[in-house]
């Protein structure tokens, strides 16, 4: 996840470390992905201020043209950080192994991208730490804009705000309890992903009737966070970007996170034990996609994404909204329907059209 985050104190070496997976090295995972978002203050009358330029969320591509992530995600910045004013905000996606945010603003500085000659040297490219291979990042396509400036990456469920603005420009949750919204977004992408296929999903009510599903393992693919996490120890009050964390991981892995513990109407909590040898799930791997295994065996279908707001990186028990729900389903089909015409999906499926961002 983005932000919603509590970080664990790194101290303490009689407490447990959790691992967060596996690098996806035989690529079993092509489709899951991760989107990396650029984000510039506009304030009148300052330069611009280069934000944010690395590695936001995890997802992954249910059509040629459409990556599917959290709603938290995509509707952060007009919830938590400004409203809908004030910034210029754009996003890629990438399906590569390693793809950090170096290689990103060093992307962003080759393509010309507008505002980035005011990234700081601290916070820019460093052509001699670029990735070999290189990764390709595929652009998302513009979701609304403010006063013309692009604003919105990705389409928000359209349950997931309210209509209209507070005074102060922000959006409103219709729940700030993450386990109690339907907390899924889309990212349509320029052009159709080639030589990758989509991921299904599975059926409106399938995890309900699969017998054993409590206790039945879980498999989740994201690109968040890989610093060590403890146990037993108390989270730090720090909230903020990977770079106030000591870096990303910003590298496909594959996390095993134990059985799924609870099953609700809207979300499965996995175990995520990290007593137990459970993999947990970090910073920036909000979107994530969860897969059953079952008989050895990992299922390609999707069955949640990665939801949060619990004690992220300590092993917590971090929830995923299912995805096998009507309304999940009914916005996702919407979105792929209109899928080349990005103004059309956003007017017809998403929460921004009640924003008044859509074209």
């Amino acid at each position: 996840m983005r932000h919603l985050i509590a970080a664990a104190a790194l101290a303490a070496s009689t407490a447990a470390v959790a691992s967060d997976g596996t690098p996806d090295t035989a690529n079993r995972f092509p489709a899951a992905g991760a989107y990396y978002e650029y984000f510039v203050y506009l304030t009148p009358g300052e330069l611009p201020d280069v934000a944010y330029a690395e590695q936001s969320c995890s997802g992954a591509l249910i059509s040629p043209k459409v990556l599917m992530t959290a709603g938290h995600c995509t509707a952060y910045n007009y919830t938590i950080d400004i409203g809908i004013a004030g910034y210029y905000d754009r996003a890629w996606v990438t399906f590569d192994l390693v793809a950090t945010g170096n290689d990103f603003r060093c992307f962003l500085l080759e393509q010309g991208v507008p505002y980035t000659e005011f990234m700081t040297p601290g916070y820019g490219c460093d052509p001699a730490a670029r990735s070999v291979p290189f990764p390709t990042f595929h652009p998302a396509a513009i979701a609304g804009r403010n006063g013309g400036v692009p604003t919105a990456h990705g389409l928000t469920h359209p349950g997931y705000l309210r209509e209209g603005l507070r005074r102060d420009g922000r959006a409103q949750p219709v729940n700030w309890n993450l386990l109690h919204q339907p907390d899924v977004g889309a990212v349509i992408l320029v052009d159709a992903v080639n030589g990758i296929d989509p991921l299904p999903l599975r059926a409106v009510g399938e995890l309900d009737a699969i017998a054993g599903i409590v206790g039945t393992p879980v498999v989740s693919v994201g690109y968040g966070l890989n610093w060590t996490k403890l146990y037993g120890v108390k989270p730090t009050k720090g909230i903020g970007p990977l770079t106030d964390l000591g870096g990303g991981n910003e590298v496909k892995r594959i996390a095993r996170l134990g059985p799924i513990k609870n099953l609700f109407r809207n979300s499965l909590v996995p175990r995520q034990d990290i007593k137990k040898g459970d993999d947990v799930v970090c910073y920036g791997d909000s979107g994530s996609p969860l897969f059953l295994e079952r008989n050895g065996v990992v299922e390609p279908a999707i069955a949640a994404v990665l939801s949060g707001a619990t004690n992220w990186c300590q092993g917590s028990m971090d929830p995923y909204y299912r995805i096998d729900q009507r309304e999940a389903q009914e916005f996702l089909q919407c979105v792929v329907a209109h899928q080349d015409d990005v103004g059309a999906a956003c007017r017809n499926c998403s929460a921004e059209a009640g924003l008044g961002l859509c074209d």
